[in-house]
């Protein structure tokens, strides 16, 4: 696979044991963590380019 992590947002059983059995570290930090710093870097581009007010509104993990 040539990598040495694999950070996802879901978790998967069977991608545990396969990472475990490639010797790849698996980060499953959920849909919400990994989701966040994506969209915000986009409010940024979009603030910067198009020079609109972007407000990030965050709201708990429901999980």
């Amino acid at each position: 696979m040539g990598c040495d992590a694999y950070i996802s947002g879901e978790i998967s059983e069977r991608t545990t044991h396969i990472a475990r059995e490639l010797g790849i570290d698996y980060f499953a930090c959920g849909h919400h963590a990994t989701e966040r710093g994506g969209i915000q870097a986009l409010g940024e581009i979009v603030a910067q380019e198009y020079g609109l007010p972007v407000t990030f509104v965050d709201i708990k993990n429901p999980a």
